[in-house]
Order: C-alpha cells, then structure tokens, then sequence
C-alpha cells in the first residue's frame, strides 16, 4: 500500500487547468467554509460562480485562494435565490449545481448532540442561534434558484437516534422541493482521500430531468484502494516552528498516547487516537489543533502539523490558510476534503449532466 502515489493538484494546477477549456459544470455553494467543497468542484472541471459565508475568517481564506469568486457575506438567513440570481445573471433553473454543508456540530456523533439543539452555539468566531435549522434555510433558497443538481453534506450522526427526525423532515422537504433525492453515508477514505470521514451526502437531480436510468447512481462507487498516511505525509519534513507546535511532551495528552499502540483509540478519551502509518488517519476535527485529546496523533507521540493536516484532507500545499497554527487546523477540520466532492462532482457530471448535455442549454 506505501507504493500508492498520492497526488493532489496545486491550486496554481488548478487555475492553470481551468484556463484551458470551458467549464465542465457552474456551481454555487453555501456555507462554504475555507473552500473545500470548492476546491473540489474546481479539480473535477466546474467553475465556481459565487459562494455564500458568515464566518469573516473562513472567507479571508477563501478569499485568499480563490479571489476571482463572488462571496456573499450574509448570514444566510438574510440572503435569497432571487440575490445570487441576479448578481450571477442567470434564471431560475439555469444553474448546474448548488452545494452546501449547513453547520452540523449539533448533530455530531462526539457531543452532547440533542442536549445542544435549539442553543446558541459558539460556531468557529462566531456565535449562531439554532444552526441545526440552517438545513431548511438552504431549502428555502433551493426553491428560489431550482438548480438542475444540488448536493448538500452533513455529519453521519444525523442519520442517529433521535436526528432521524430531523433527517426525514429534511429529505421530505427536498422532495417536495421538486426533486428526485438519494442521501448515503460516504466514507472519505474510500474516495481517495487518506482519512477515515463519514459524510452524509444528499444528491437530489430535479425531477424534469430525473431519468430512471439514474436511480441509484447519484453517489460515487468506492474506489479499489485506499491512501495509507505513510504514502500522503511521509515525504514532508517538520520546519523548526512545526516541531514547536506539534510537541506535546509536557502536556497530560501525551502521557495517555504514549499507551497507545499505532492505530489505537484510547478506552476513556475516545476521541484520543494515535495513527497507523499504514492506514488511512482518524477523523481530522475542528477541535483537532487544540492540544487535547479530542484528536487523531501522530504515531511518533506528537500532534499533525499544518503541512500535514493539509496532505490528511487532501488540502492541496499551497493553499493559504489565516491565523495561526491552531486555527488553521481548525479551518482544515471544518472542510469537506476536496477529493472527496471531486469524486461526487465528477460522478453527477457523467450520470446526469452529461445525460442531457444537449436538452440543458436553455
């Protein structure tokens, strides 16, 4: 498995390829983040018209990477279909896809999960009201716009226990939203991407358009192979600022690691998990640069650096990220890997797009 040949474009790669040839799809996403989704849709040959998000440092990033994309500050609770429409000049049904991730903490497997619903929550340098009813919101704008696809992503945990309520009114919703809809859990590791990462991924196509061809092939097929960490990081060298940041010598967690076999989750932090260096890494979370034990380590008993972390998302190395250390991380812990919705994207593009690539020009 250490002989993989782990690849991820540049983002000078993909400016430079998206020079060349026309756009394969258009997309608008909300609740961007830093961009990852973006980048995504961008590896597999779509152009990213515009994007929506709240959190002021999340669109510096952004901003910084892709500076050519129009980005909606608002809270999306004050934005409407009928605002990006216009700004993008196009119609109701004209656009390919619309994307988003709603911020989902509320729902996540590690938590308080319902004790939290219905708080205000302290969202990355913000803090929002209710953010597990952000999902209707971007309902609500799915009407307004009535893209060709969309595709939406949320934490697995929504899928558990007393969330199942909310993921029935949000696939109803959908549904009566004009669309044909399949949700399924994908794991990023099975999709290239050098990191174990369940994602609940709704793919809905609008009904005018469904053919019953596509049923059951809006998701892509799990790859024949999976990234171990060896062959994603193993060629990186730590900086003397990097060996700084990753030393957690002196602190608690590195005592309960240090008990920890390559591969193991701690019995009592169960969030606490020390990498096999020949299999995919552990979930990489918002709170993984914070120096605890709610975090996926390094076998050799110290923390990811950002370098890292970037190869462990399939980041590519040149992205900029703001802040320090810790909120870079942060950042990173926030995306949705890029090979991952490469994969998704590429998939609606050969199973639907392409089915009508003569009837969708309207």
């Amino acid at each position: 498995m250490s002989s993989i040949n782990y690849q991820v474009p540049t983002v000078a790669e993909i400016k430079r390829q998206a020079k060349k040839s026309l756009p394969a799809f258009e997309v608008v996403s909300l609740f961007a983040g830093g961009g990852g989704s973006s980048t995504g849709y961008r590896m597999a040959g779509g152009k990213v018209l515009a994007i929506n998000e709240f959190v002021e440092e999340a669109r510096k990033t952004y901003r910084a990477n892709w500076p050519d994309t129009h980005i909606f500050p608002d809270d999306v609770r004050q934005l409407t279909g009928e605002a990006i429409l216009k700004q993008l000049v196009l119609k109701p049904g004209e656009l390919d896809i619309l994307d988003g991730s709603p911020p989902c903490s509320a729902f996540s497997t590690a938590g308080k999960r319902d004790k939290n619903w219905g708080k205000a929550k302290k969202y990355s340098d913000t803090s929002q009201e209710n953010v597990e009813d952000l999902f209707f919101e971007y309902i609500r704008i799915l009407r307004e716009i009535k893209p060709k696809v969309f595709v939406a992503e949320n934490v697995a945990g929504l899928s558990i226990g007393t969330a199942k309520g909310y993921l029935n009114q949000i696939l109803s919703k959908l549904k009566k939203s004009g669309y044909y809809v399949e949700c399924r859990q994908l794991d990023a590791r099975f999709l290239g991407v050098p990191q174990t990462r369940n994602r609940l991924i709704f793919v809905g196509v609008r009904n005018d358009l469904f053919l019953p061809s596509m049923a059951g092939k809006l998701h892509p097929s799990p790859f024949d192979y999976v990234v171990p960490l060896k062959a994603a990081i193993g060629n990186l060298k730590l900086s003397d600022s990097d060996r700084e940041f990753t030393d957690i010598s002196k602190l608690a967690t590195y005592k309960l690691l240090k008990t920890l076999k390559p591969g193991e989750q701690h019995h009592k932090r169960f969030n606490l998990i020390k990498a096999h260096p020949n299999k995919p890494s552990g979930c990489v979370t918002a709170s993984s640069g914070a120096r605890g034990t709610a975090a996926v380590h390094h076998w050799d008993n110290r923390m990811f650096s950002v370098a890292e972390v970037k190869r462990i998302m399939s980041i590519p190395d040149d992205y900029i990220l703001t802040g320090n250390d810790t909120k870079k991380i942060e950042r990173l812990g926030r995306m949705v890997p890029p090979l991952m919705m490469k994969a998704v994207a590429e998939n609606i593009q050969k199973v639907v797009l392409n089915a009508h690539s003569n009837q969708l020009d309207f």
